[in-house]
């Protein structure tokens, strides 16, 4: 192979696949762009502070995690539907990895806990 082909930027949708196949990637993308937004402005309507959020798409399917400031009304607005997922030690400090799912999308956070 050439230095340039491996210069050329990779198409995210196949030019040559069938229109249908395009639309669908087409609707399954604006579904997980409208998901992401409807959590978002969701939680900052509750008055939760987002971090940062990330997402990827692969055979097992799609995964958006938006990353948000503790805080305890987040127990209080998730309820039941929420649990941790990590525990983890830092010296004295343990580390909860909290999670719960809205719009489709899992939202987290971490509470620390001295001993």
């Amino acid at each position: 192979m050439s230095a340039a082909h491996h210069l050329q930027p990779r198409a995210l949708i196949d030019s040559a696949a069938p229109d249908a196949t395009r639309q669908t990637s087409i609707a399954a993308a604006t579904k997980l762009i409208t998901s992401l937004l409807n959590a978002v402005v969701w939680l900052i309507s509750q008055r939760f502070s987002v971090i940062s959020f990330h997402g990827s798409r692969d055979i097992g399917g799609d995964k958006i995690v938006i990353v948000v400031a503790p805080s305890p009304r987040l127990h209080v607005v998730f309820k039941d539907d929420c649990a941790w997922r990590q525990r983890r030690q830092d010296g004295a400090l343990t580390i909860y990895t909290w999670f719960a799912d809205r719009f489709g999308v899992r939202i987290e956070w971490e509470e620390v806990t001295c001993l």
